[in-house]
């Protein structure tokens, strides 16, 4: 997996994200980094601090701290069924009410708000699984970096929109 996966380009790429040994952009005023990290097994992405010493920033975008017309929460979930895997939601209950017979997956905090559709200065953030390692992650890109498109990474959906200059 190449270094800078969250992010298309580095040179494309707006102030906005922010890739691996990129200096971090200034925060736009009611935004917070979203980072991806990884630990060469899982993904963990967070608004909060970083999970381990092992794991390393991957990329990040902004992600609105308030609640806004036309937004919802972002919620970061702690798998029941797989160890380690972390991944974010858009439900409060962390999709738990998906399937009620699995185990209960854990909500760990709200990690901040997404636009609930495209529109100008907005761009997507997918959220993709690897499903022989059991980890979740968000991209950028709607082929969840998976070069060529294969079964090892699947796009699940488009979690929301962020704000993109």
């Amino acid at each position: 997996m190449k270094k800078n996966v969250l992010v298309a380009s580095a040179l494309t790429a707006a102030a906005a994200i922010v890739g691996v040994g990129a200096p971090a952009a200034q925060a736009e005023a009611g935004t917070v980094p979203l980072v991806r990290y990884f630990d060469g097994l899982k993904h963990y992405v967070t608004s909060g601090a970083r999970p381990g010493t092992k794991y390393r920033e991957e990329g990040r975008v902004p992600i609105l701290t308030k609640k806004e017309p036309g937004t919802k929460a972002i919620y970061g979930c702690l798998s029941g069924n797989a160890k380690r895997d972390q991944f974010l939601s858009g439900a409060a209950d962390c999709e738990n009410s998906v399937n009620p017979s699995a185990k209960r997956h854990a909500k760990l905090r709200t990690e901040g708000y997404l636009f609930t559709s495209p529109g100008p200065g907005r761009r997507a953030l997918y959220r993709c699984y690897v499903p022989h390692t059991q980890s979740h992650f968000v991209s950028l890109r709607p082929d969840c970096e998976s070069k060529p498109p294969t079964s090892k990474v699947n796009k699940e959906f488009v979690l929301g929109y962020f704000p993109h200059a």
